[in-house]
């Protein structure tokens, strides 16, 4: 249903973003109140901030070419914008937020064997890496955060090995948030030969990763990855790099998010496969609460995955990414977890540099 019709080599792709335009952002202090904006509280967030967040946004776009346009106009801006309000607003309190359109790869690419879809992600990488220098100029002296999801964090991770790690750079993020795409054990070493990983939660320059579960989860196929040696593909049921969102530490034991998270109710249109697939845009609004009574256990699994447990996880079912992967709900269950951590870690950064 989703398989491009041509080649790679034969597709013409879609005009490059200009990044020094505000058109081509789909969230930028400038461009007023988007859906990153959105809060379940009457917090002020038109303020400034005294940290930028670069925020990568997942696939939106289910379509027949290799590469999205970065039309506002279209169903797969209109699911960025989901995960604006959904992902990307769990950094408003601290962040001025910044988060380019890309040319985004389409999902097809990640199950694709033929080497056309790791040449979409490819594409799709440069234009993140164009908008992150941009971002760079944007900001002046800031510290800033990464933050990303899915497809982003696949670009996430090589922005971080190739620019930031081993550079002054490194100094000024805060943190990394490289969520709901697997990261490979083995590899971290080889991505992050500087940068360490997260282990407690005020620590910074470090980074921070999980991809969310239920207890019955069995993930099977493969997809593609990247190391500095370059693209190759790896199987899902391979040990991954992972935090747990609620304790911030890398420890297996079972942590009850009472008290400790604030879980998102984004309320959207329908975020199964039917709806995520769609190709004109519903033109719904968009709105943000929490959950009541929304507590469960978390605890970091053998194979590195944030796996969860509970009765409140039952009215998650329907939008299950196979069969037991909350991928669609890796940022809304923690969203509360997240904003804390967020805020804490900018805090330690900016009193160390003090």
């Amino acid at each position: 249903m989703i398989k491009p019709t041509i080649r790679f080599s034969k597709f013409i792709p879609p005009p490059r973003p200009k990044y020094e335009e505000l058109d081509s952002w789909a969230a930028h202090p400038l461009l007023g109140n988007g859906p990153e904006k959105l809060s379940p509280d009457e917090e002020n967030l038109d303020d400034l901030k005294d940290a930028a967040v670069f925020y990568i946004h997942p696939t939106g776009y289910f379509g027949k070419t290799w590469n999205a346009t970065i039309d506002k106009d279209s169903a797969h801006f209109e699911r960025t914008q989901g995960m604006l309000a959904g992902q990307a607003s769990a950094f408003n309190l601290s962040c001025d937020i910044y988060a380019p359109e890309y040319r985004q790869a389409t999902f097809f690419s990640f199950f694709d064997e033929t080497g056309d879809g790791q040449k979409a992600l490819a594409r799709a990488y440069e234009d993140v890496e164009n908008a992150f220098f941009q971002f760079l100029k944007f900001i002046g002296d800031k510290p800033f955060f990464i933050a990303s999801h899915s497809q982003g964090t696949l670009h996430g991770q090589q922005l971080i090995s190739k620019h930031i790690d081993g550079t002054n750079l490194s100094k000024r993020m805060v943190a990394a948030y490289l969520i709901g795409y697997p990261i490979l054990k083995s590899d971290v070493k080889n991505l992050f030969k500087e940068i360490e990983i997260c282990k407690d939660p005020k620590q910074t320059n470090c980074v921070i990763a999980w991809c969310t579960v239920d207890e019955m989860a069995k993930l099977e196929g493969e997809s593609w990855t990247w190391d500095p040696n370059g693209w190759k593909r790896y199987k899902r049921d391979e040990l991954l790099f992972g935090t747990n969102p609620v304790s911030w530490t890398i420890d297996n034991e079972w942590i009850s998010t009472n008290q400790k998270n604030s879980v998102l109710n984004l309320d959207i249109w329908d975020q199964t496969i039917k709806g995520l697939t769609r190709k004109e845009p519903s033109r719904e609004p968009i709105q943000v609460s929490l959950f009541e009574n929304a507590n469960f256990q978390v605890r970091l699994s053998k194979k590195g995955l944030a796996e969860v447990k509970g009765d409140f996880l039952k009215r998650f079912d329907a939008i299950e990414f196979g069969l037991g992967n909350l991928h669609v709900v890796d940022y809304s269950l923690f969203w509360g977890s997240i904003r804390k951590n967020v805020s804490l870690r900018l805090k330690e950064y900016l009193k160390k540099a003090s």
